[in-house]
């Protein structure tokens, strides 16, 4: 998968993601952003990914729906001083993800990345972020204040920053 040299969110779709994720509080709130990946021919801008729609999700961690509470307890219990909840994890609703995916696709867009809130905590990328994300790919943190940052995660210890862009088709 190729990194876009940054994301572009139109007509307002990234006060819609902040508004969702802030919605939430105090648990973390997640969602999928779907839009194409562009190829600019005629621009120094070659690679970049436009958001055009954001599907709000519903945060199962910690119900009867979630699949990776047991790996989280196994994996971080050596942690102390973490409690595991809402307000520091989440687990997009596995019905949330197949139902976007198949409307991306009935509407000739695609699945880019996911996002997720850090409530109480920066817009970067947690251990646990780390190490539940599907490597290589884009997510994106909105912070306490709601606003949002984009990471390329290469691999469980290698992420860099990715230039967000905000952009009106009127």
């Amino acid at each position: 998968m190729k990194i876009p040299k940054y994301i572009e969110f139109h007509n307002e779709t990234n006060y819609v993601l902040s508004g969702f994720l802030k919605a939430v509080e105090p648990s973390e709130g997640c969602a999928i952003l779907i839009g194409q990946r562009k190829n600019s021919t005629t621009s120094n801008k070659n690679n970049f990914w436009v958001v055009t729609h954001i599907w709000n999700c519903r945060n199962v961690w910690g119900t009867s729906e979630s699949k990776l509470i047991d790996q989280n307890i196994s994996v971080f219990s050596n942690q102390k001083n973490i409690q595991l909840s809402k307000k520091n994890r989440f687990e997009i609703d596995a019905k949330n993800q197949i139902a976007s995916q198949k409307w991306a696709r009935e509407n000739d867009l695609e699945v880019l990345c996911c996002a997720h809130s850090h409530p109480s905590g920066e817009n970067k990328p947690s251990g646990m972020d780390l190490f539940l994300h599907q490597s290589p790919g884009l997510m994106v943190i909105s912070n306490k204040h709601g606003d949002l940052k984009a990471w390329w995660i290469k691999n469980k210890l290698n992420f860099h920053s990715v230039k967000i862009e905000i952009s009106s088709l009127t």
